[in-house]
């Protein structure tokens, strides 16, 4: 029903069930995991088990639930896992081994993922499930009476401001949530990668930019999912926030958002650089002062990666410095849609 292992430097241990069936599939202790330094144990909500390795610096494991099956975790995913507080935290138990993504690793959670993007080394945390208050909404604030501000930005059309963007993003150490597009990322594949490497969120603004009143539940779903694996295969995770375009949205679309898996994300305020100049009209001062009229805590801020068609200008882009130097001055922090899952 079993088997034990023994080394010099890990002692005897068993192992069996589903959780030796995975060590074996990935090469017993000649495999990555290496010698067992555990015996089957519990897990303290008495629903799993798991047992521990010596592989990658005496730190893997495989973790088993009726639920979930049996699946490895290792490295720096799994330290991360670690310390959200293994099983017992938001993610739940592991419901896939270790793969490669674009760039990177990963691996899945009842709840969400963990992915190490190699060129930067930053460890991205994805939850997946959205809370029962954001149900039904398309949330326009953050709830909160911190003082905290969400920069925000959709890609649909070209990304002639997102290397300026990201510039003043870095040099202010803010983070911000990027809304993209799949067309967007088929058209512009390397951008995805600057901005998860750069430390920020990305969301889920459809495949190709409808107006998601107009479409059938089947469209609609059809548009998210396509849009979803697209920016998966870029490297990155969209869930769980979805923009609708347009901002164009009823009751049933939400639902259809919903039910896809994702928390629609309006905004407080839309800046409208993407308007442009207006015919010289206005200036990045115009975008400064619509935020800052509007400011509030929790407030999301729309603005956008692409210039205007007609005259070329990337009004948010300019305004960026001065929205964030005037928003620390008011004593503004800085956040990704995160906060809002609580």
């Amino acid at each position: 029903g079993g088997a034990i292992y023994f080394s010099t430097g890990t002692g005897a241990h068993e192992v069996h069930g589903a959780i030796r069936g995975r060590y074996l599939e990935l090469g017993g202790p000649a495999g990555v995991l290496g010698f067992p330094v555990s015996d089957e144990t519990g897990t303290p909500d008495g629903i799993g088990r798991y047992n521990h390795f010596s592989g990658t610096n005496m730190a893997s494991s495989i973790y088993f639930s009726p639920a979930t099956g049996a699946h490895e975790v290792y490295g720096a995913i799994r330290a991360q896992w670690v310390a959200l507080g293994w099983e017992r935290s938001r993610l739940g138990y592991p419901t896939s081994g270790e793969y490669g993504i674009k760039d990177g690793r990963r691996s899945d959670f009842q709840h969400g993922s963990i992915l190490v993007h190699t060129a930067s080394g930053r460890i991205e945390v994805i939850y997946t499930s959205v809370p029962p208050a954001l149900l039904g909404v398309d949330l326009e604030r953050i709830p909160t009476t911190q003082k905290v501000v969400a920069l925000t930005f959709d890609a649909g059309a070209n990304d002639a401001g997102l290397r300026s963007i990201l510039a003043t993003l870095a040099a202010n150490g803010v983070p911000g949530t990027f809304f993209l597009t799949g067309d967007w990322v088929n058209q512009f594949p390397s951008d995805p990668a600057l901005i998860y490497n750069a430390g920020h969120r990305i969301g889920n603004h459809s495949m190709t930019h409808p107006d998601f009143t107009t479409l059938t539940s089947a469209q609609i779903a059809a548009e998210i999912g396509s849009a979803q694996r697209t920016i998966e295969a870029a490297g990155g995770d969209p869930r769980p926030f979805f923009r609708f375009p347009f901002g164009a949205r009823d009751s049933r679309t939400i639902a259809d958002v919903n039910a896809a898996g994702y928390t629609a994300v309006r905004w407080t305020v839309d800046t409208l650089g993407w308007q442009g100049t207006m015919n010289g009209t206005r200036g990045p001062g115009f975008v400064v002062q619509r935020v800052m009229v509007s400011a509030q805590p929790g407030q999301i801020v729309l603005m956008h990666l692409g210039s205007n068609p007609d005259d070329g200008s990337t009004l948010d882009a300019a305004a960026l410095p001065e929205v964030i130097s005037q928003l620390r001055a008011a004593g503004y922090g800085f956040v990704t849609l995160d906060a809002a899952l609580g």
